[in-house]
């Protein structure tokens, strides 16, 4: 069996506290961590060491949330190294980044079924459609624009993946990014790899994909550490 070669994906810690009015955050909307936000940074940082991975390097995204939680890791981990990484940088929802969460699940379930009138089966409408970007990565009515850049992210973790084998063969590398992004990290699997359950990581959660024997794994995904 050949070394193992670790790419940890990390989702940033929350952005808005109990009783907060949820917005859609996309990278437009640069907004810091709150205070549990930051305490779930450190908690993955911890989690990893207690798993005995040794982290060489951090990668992030320039918003302030993915670098506040790479710097939560950091602290259990001094030693190793923070670099940026753009495409690691969420999505651009456009119209809809900043707006509150329930206008923009309302104005997708409209995308999805113009016809309909009951608010109530728009909201369940958009609901619907935004379980299923979770789940499967299908992109909403209504966020047709977005395609270019979700066809360029699964190249772009291929191609991220392949220079972590190239610089970090047998070593443990973290990536630290939005929900939007992380999931399709998948793009790294093989070809008809399924991960179980939803692509979508919690805010404050990891996934684990380990490379050996030639091809890349998903041992873990969605480990959300207690604080």
């Amino acid at each position: 069996m050949s070394e193992i070669t670790r790419l940890i994906v990390v989702r940033h810690g929350n952005t808005f506290n109990s009783g907060d009015t949820i917005l859609r955050v996309g990278s437009a909307t640069d907004i810091p961590l709150t205070e549990k936000g930051l305490l779930q940074g450190e908690a993955v940082g911890k989690s990893l060491l207690a798993k005995g991975l040794s982290v060489d390097t951090i990668f992030h995204a320039p918003l302030q949330r993915t670098v506040q939680s790479a710097e939560g890791i950091l602290k259990s981990y001094p030693a190793a190294q923070m670099s940026m990484a753009d495409f690691l940088t969420e999505l651009d929802y456009g119209d809809d980044d900043g707006k509150p969460e329930d206008e923009v699940v309302l104005r997708l379930g409209k995308a999805a079924f113009p016809e309909e009138n009951s608010p109530e089966r728009l909201y369940e409408a958009g609901k619907t459609v935004l379980k299923k970007w979770d789940s499967e990565a299908v992109l909403p009515p209504g966020w047709e624009f977005l395609a270019g850049r979700v066809a360029q992210l699964e190249k772009d973790w291929q191609n991220f993946a392949g220079e972590v084998l190239t610089w970090f063969s047998g070593k443990c590398v973290v990536a630290v990014t939005s929900n939007g992004i992380a999931r399709f990290s998948k793009a790294i699997l093989p070809a008809g790899s399924v991960l179980e359950g939803s692509l979508k990581l919690a805010t404050g959660a990891y996934g684990i994909y380990e490379h050996c024997d030639g091809q890349w794994r998903c041992t873990a995904w969605n480990i959300r550490p207690e604080l």
